[in-house]
């Protein structure tokens, strides 16, 4: 399967992103919202820093709930999908590179969800996580959610289907490379009228708890906890998500 190096410049249009806004119900992105501000312990009115935000899924909910949030992504088609969600305007949306964040020490906390870590080569993925550190107060913090690489790899699934709430069936195909531990991704959608769509594919670097504590600690970012779900549930490897909460000393 080929992937061009920065695959990400292009992905993120058309079925790409239909697939991401039709897969996950609203009810919940709310309760993951509620989970990060939970976790990232913050108060009303706390200034929050989601990259990248995508169409705005999780930034919305914040917003709504009362924090002060900036979303940064590179696809201009997700800031156009956010915005036009944004009717009353609430969220400050930013299109730039997620290893190119102009603040620092503004943001009370800082947050990367949905398996949007991992798209460059491991001194790309540093650089991201110097930039988050950047940005963050002394004493914010920062959470990351991932899928599980033991997960991945104890429950391998080479294809899984989503259905739309247009009637559209996804096929997402997957292809794990030992050798860099990253995982190819591509997606098909079957519109309901037998057409298909296809876009080119993905591949994102898998960490270890181990890796990715490293490289937080590398950024000046103090480890502080991991969880295996937006509920809480104890990390381990038959837990799905690998949520990282880290703190900036």
């Amino acid at each position: 399967m080929y992937v061009q190096a920065n695959w990400w410049q292009e992905f993120f249009h058309g079925v790409a992103i239909d697939c991401w806004i039709q897969a996950i119900p609203a009810d919940q992105s709310r309760r993951e919202a509620d989970a990060i501000a939970r976790a990232l312990a913050v108060s009303g009115g706390s200034e929050i820093l989601d990259v990248p935000c995508g169409a705005g899924r999780l930034s919305l909910p914040l917003a709504a709930a009362g924090y002060r949030v900036t979303g940064v992504d590179l696809s201009a088609e997700s800031l156009e999908h956010a915005r036009a969600a944004d009717q009353s305007g609430a969220v400050r949306w930013e299109q730039r590179d997620m290893r190119d964040l102009p603040w620092r020490g503004r943001f009370d906390a800082a947050f990367s969800a949905g398996n949007s870590f991992g798209y460059f080569d491991d001194d790309g993925d540093r650089a991201f996580l110097d930039a988050v550190a950047a940005a963050l107060k002394p004493g914010g913090r920062f959470l990351i959610d991932l899928i599980s690489r033991e997960w991945v790899l104890r429950n391998y699934q080479q294809n899984d289907w989503h259905e739309g709430s247009d009637g559209s069936l996804y096929l997402e195909h997957r292809e794990f490379e030992f050798t860099t531990s990253r995982e190819h991704v591509t997606f098909i959608a079957f519109n309901p009228d037998g057409s298909r769509r296809e876009v080119p594919g993905h591949h994102i670097r898998l960490y270890t708890l181990r890796e990715l504590v490293g490289m937080l600690e590398g950024a000046g970012l103090r480890f502080d906890a991991v969880y295996g779900g937006f509920d809480g549930t104890p990390y381990g490897v038959d837990t799905r998500r690998m949520i990282v909460v880290a703190t900036k000393p």
